[in-house]
């Protein structure tokens, strides 16, 4: 063999080699990125069940809790206070339960059909100690209700919906999720903000549980007691009005029979949201839960949060 034809063998050889080197190392990389991407399913899904084990644990709280003789919900009470951080394995789990019946439920705003003046008035002056128009709640009624006149000045009905330039119509139903305020004339993302703290949206007409209610939403619904609104606000994490006759006394006679219908001591409806971070995956879920008569809670609803 002549020189010449060595050195090209010898530079097909390399060429080889290389061409060899560079297929092993795009096999090894691509092997890697499945094995990564395995383990981000597998941590993603453990994730999830750790979630769904979260949710069990906070109806066991809410079971447990119904099984006092002590009907009342209030803030000194174990179902109220979070979880911070507990270690599990690989994970870290976190979760929270919160009373949707100390929150002003915007269902209550059309009973029957129509539009309820007690809790409309309820719900503008919330609206306004938040900065927020009072008019607000017109939109609300005529998205809950399921006929076609406005109810009031800040009302609207498919007419106003269906001229926007991604057109849509009124629900007509009971608000499902507090984020449905999205599509609702006049909320936008400030507004939402500041109110998902005051209002829920339960599939039920509720009443109001003093003893867990924020201090905007328990003061827009009795602003005739500012004075022992603000006493009980300061004393009720230890000293909880427990039934409707304690309710009553507290009242003594400053409220009218349509308001206290609309006073409680005690909830059926509840918030949950768990939070989960595992390796590289963090992952939130969300429920509401609702406490039968018998004190069994069933999940109405859950979704993943990000």
């Amino acid at each position: 063999m002549s020189a010449r034809e060595r050195g090209v063998a010898v530079v097909t050889a390399i060429l080889v080699v290389a061409v060899c080197a560079s297929a092993a190392t795009l096999m090894l990389a691509q092997q890697s990125a499945m094995v990564d991407q395995a383990m981000l399913v597998a941590s993603r899904a453990q994730a999830d069940l750790y979630a769904r084990a979260g949710l069990d644990w906070a109806r066991g709280v809410l079971m447990e809790d119904a099984r006092s003789a002590d009907k009342s919900d209030f803030l000194g009470e174990g179902w109220a206070q979070p979880i911070a951080a507990l270690p599990v394995e690989r994970a870290v789990v976190s979760g929270a339960i919160v009373d949707e019946q100390g929150k002003f439920n915007l269902n209550n705003l059309v009973r029957d059909n129509r539009r309820s003046q007690p809790d409309v008035e309820v719900f503008q002056r919330l609206l306004q100690s938040q900065g927020l128009s009072p008019d607000l709640a017109d939109a609300v009624v005529d998205w809950i209700d399921t006929d076609s006149d406005l109810s009031g000045p800040g009302g609207a009905e498919d007419a106003y919906y269906l001229s926007l330039r991604k057109p849509y119509r009124t629900a007509n139903a009971r608000i499902l999720q507090i984020e449905e305020l999205y599509r609702i004339r006049g909320f936008d993302a400030a507004a939402v903000a500041k109110l998902r703290p005051l209002v829920s949206a339960l599939p039920a007409q509720t009443t109001l549980n003093v003893n867990t209610a924020p201090a905007p939403v328990l003061v827009a619904m009795l602003p005739q007691m500012g004075q022992a609104v603000q006493e009980h606000l300061r004393v009720r994490a230890s000293k909880p009005l427990r039934t409707k006759e304690d309710l009553a006394r507290w009242t003594s006679g400053k409220t009218s029979t349509n308001e206290m219908d609309r006073l409680g001591v005690g909830s059926e409806y509840f918030y949950v949201r768990v939070q989960v971070a595992q390796d590289d995956v963090e992952l939130s879920t969300d429920a509401l839960i609702v406490r039968a008569a018998n004190g069994t809670p069933a999940i109405l609803w859950r979704r993943p949060r990000y």
